[in-house]
């Protein structure tokens, strides 16, 4: 099982709402719950035990975060260097379709699987709206369950 807890966003129906959009590509089930601060993604798998991630937004200021969950793998978003995830570019007109390049800048740790760092280009819906940040969020979320997810992204 994995659990994927995003938090630091704002308009997080608006979040929500571009995850079930994507994970429309990916033939995996899942379950949502939220709060006022965060989503948590629960996904069945083959697994015996629970790997917990955490996606935050460092751009903005984190509050504390209620956690119940022995170890994390925490993965920060932002437009910034140190961010484990980041946007290198964005083409096209705000109030028209776009693409984004959606930049992994170091890798994502599981047992036996690494995501190295790479860049692959993200077809934006207008549907999904303005928030560069909960577009990141739900990439980041969906690649965790579906690591082939960059091949079907660049023709949502």
């Amino acid at each position: 099982m994995k659990k994927i807890i995003i938090t630091g966003n704002d308009k997080i129906s608006n979040l929500i709402f571009i995850f079930e959009d994507i994970m429309k590509k990916v033939d995996e089930r899942y379950e949502i719950s939220e709060n006022s601060e965060s989503i948590t993604i629960n996904v069945n798998d083959d697994s015996t035990k629970t790997t917990y991630y955490v996606i935050a937004n460092v751009d903005n200021e984190l509050r504390d975060i209620d956690l119940d969950i022995p170890l994390c793998r925490f993965i920060t978003l932002g437009f910034n260097k140190k961010s484990s995830v980041t946007i290198s570019s964005l083409g096209g007109d705000m109030d028209t379709s776009k693409t984004l390049i959606y930049c992994i800048q170091r890798e994502i740790d599981e047992e036996e699987i690494v995501i190295e760092p790479q860049e692959f280009p993200v077809f934006v819906k207008t549907s999904w709206g303005h928030d560069i940040y909960n577009i990141m969020s739900a990439v980041t979320a969906v690649m965790l369950i579906d690591r082939s997810i960059s091949d079907k992204l660049n023709s949502m």
